[in-house]
């Protein structure tokens, strides 16, 4: 007999709609030979990666809209679509193989619209100059690791599933690799007294997020076009 998990003590506080997320419901009970992403523990880890990610967007991107960093507003942005692309994994933990790949390449572009976006808040800074606050860069790309760190040691357990585990896994991995170098790109701006650290970092957040839609896009693209023998065992 399976015990129900209790409610996180943070979670209390949450709306009913979150905390009911937060929640195992019978139809993802955990067995032995259940598939990897119907683990009740997943969801849980997907709603609060959500929670988190939905906060940051707002505060990273007030500050680096506030002090003019490329590097912040470009992770702000990456923010955004981490909380879509975690609020979409829990959607689809109940769909067929199909239907998760087809949420897989959904995942794989908004990573590209966010490298676009990147690149464009790289052309903006450009144009209109200025240094940006180090103090303000560093410390907020250490707030912002912290929470990518957080979610992506529970995410562990989780990276070697289908196209949109996988997609999830990747995209938090890389955030937090790109908020190590934001934060190297804060001390240089204050050491060099100068913006193009901070452009430097734009530009790989931009060529991170692009590369690795790739990766999502062309292994999603496989699953949709598997043989239909496959598919026949999408539901499990």
């Amino acid at each position: 007999m399976h015990r129900r998990p209790r409610t996180p003590a943070f979670a209390r506080s949450f709306p009913p709609c979150y905390r009911s997320l937060m929640d195992d419901d019978d139809d993802f009970l955990h067995a032995p030979d259940a598939p990897l992403h119907k683990d009740p523990a997943y969801r849980r880890v997907l709603v609060q990666a959500a929670l988190l990610n939905g906060s940051m967007f707002v505060a990273e991107g007030i500050v680096g809209l506030w002090i003019g960093s490329a590097a912040l507003v470009a992770d702000a942005v990456d923010f955004l679509e981490d909380t879509g692309i975690y609020m979409l994994g829990v959607v689809a933990i109940g769909w067929s193989l199909l239907n998760r790949a087809r949420a897989g390449f959904v995942m794989g572009l908004a990573m590209v619209a966010v490298g676009l976006v990147a690149l464009g808040q790289v052309f903006v800074r450009l144009w209109y100059g200025g240094v940006p606050s180090a103090v303000g860069i560093s410390l907020t790309a250490a707030v912002a690791l912290s929470v990518n760190v957080f979610v992506a040691v529970r995410l562990i357990p989780y990276r070697t599933g289908d196209s949109s585990m996988r997609s999830i896994w990747l995209s938090t991995r890389n955030d937090a690799v790109l908020n190590l170098l934001t934060i190297v790109a804060g001390v240089l701006v204050a050491s060099r007294m100068a913006a193009w650290p901070d452009i430097v970092a734009g530009l790989v957040i931009a060529g991170v997020n692009l590369w690795a839609a790739r990766e999502i896009l062309s292994s999603a693209r496989a699953e949709m076009t598997a043989r239909p023998t496959a598919r026949g065992h999408s539901s499990e």
